[in-house]
């Protein structure tokens, strides 16, 4: 991204990425880890969180199962980076009075 003279790279494009065929769909929230890898939540057909890295072809993380009336949201890692958050809106019962918060211990990518 270069704000100075108002472009922005696209880093994930389904349609022309084809060789990837990582199926990302339903894109919901991201984040990103210290090294620059992208995670994406997605939300939909697939509980789970994929990643993006600058030299390497997309991968999934995590997949969460028995969560499908729910989406995974708002991944973010802790200040020290060794740590990985993110929630399941709706958990098992697919309804507001069963969200969960989920702690992942890394290192992660970088």
């Amino acid at each position: 991204m270069d704000t100075n003279r108002n472009l922005i790279d696209v880093i994930y494009d389904k349609k022309s990425q084809n060789a990837f065929n990582t199926g990302i769909d339903d894109v919901d929230n991201v984040t990103v880890s210290a090294g620059g890898e992208i995670l994406i939540a997605e939300d939909g057909a697939e509980m789970r969180l994929v990643v993006i890295g600058q030299n390497s072809k997309p991968f999934e993380l995590i997949n969460i199962q028995g969560h499908r009336g729910s989406e995974i949201t708002g991944p973010a890692f802790n200040p020290d980076g060794n740590r990985l958050y993110f929630s399941s809106q709706r958990g098992l019962a697919g309804n507001s009075r069963d969200g969960r918060t989920y702690e992942m211990k890394g290192p992660f990518f970088s």
